[in-house]
């Protein structure tokens, strides 16, 4: 094996150019007429910043189940796929969040609301419960903000306490393989 002069990757030794930086290589035979392979645009961790990118993010925008549309487009992509099981799985734990919460709160009302001139009150207990709840949504809107500048900047990384549950995860390997038949 071979190494480039100019970014000093490994190349194969019948290969006429770099793969990273498209350099020529001069390995003594005459260079075939081939364009120069376009370099990879690298993040601060030295990977190379996947061309999905612009698509990925989208797999995180919560107010609908926007994984959809980078799972049919780019179907074929591991980069999309890996955001879009993470997405999916964003998704899903918000939603569970959101009936639970809704649950309780309506539970809690039903019998401590009262009417009076023309309106209904609430209870303390329900409107104490409420605003925490609501502060849980927060939680979610930081884990889609984190989520679109990790795919958008070209990181594989999980989410932090969510991207730990399987089961949405195992759910869309099989969807990936029934739409990649």
């Amino acid at each position: 094996m071979a190494f480039c002069k100019n970014c000093g990757q490994q190349i194969n030794d019948d290969a006429a150019f770099c793969p990273n930086c498209g350099t020529t290589v001069d390995n003594g035979q005459q260079a075939q007429q081939q364009a120069p392979v376009q370099p990879q645009v690298m993040n601060n961790d030295g990977a190379p910043i996947p061309a999905e990118k612009g698509l990925a993010w989208l797999a995180y925008i919560l107010w609908a189940p926007a994984f959809l549309i980078p799972l049919f487009v780019k179907k074929t992509s591991a980069y999309c796929k890996f955001h879009v099981k993470e997405g999916a799985t964003l998704w899903a734990a918000h939603i569970a969040y959101w009936l639970v919460t809704t649950i309780l709160l309506v539970i809690i009302d039903i019998p401590t609301r009262t009417y009076y001139y023309g309106f209904y009150w609430h209870s303390g207990l329900y409107n104490v419960l409420n605003v925490i709840f609501s502060l849980g949504n927060v939680f979610f809107g930081v884990m889609m903000i984190i989520g679109i500048v990790r795919a958008a900047t070209g990181k594989k990384l999980e989410l932090p306490l969510i991207g730990k549950i399987p089961f949405i995860k195992t759910l869309m390997d099989k969807i990936y393989a029934s739409i990649n038949k």
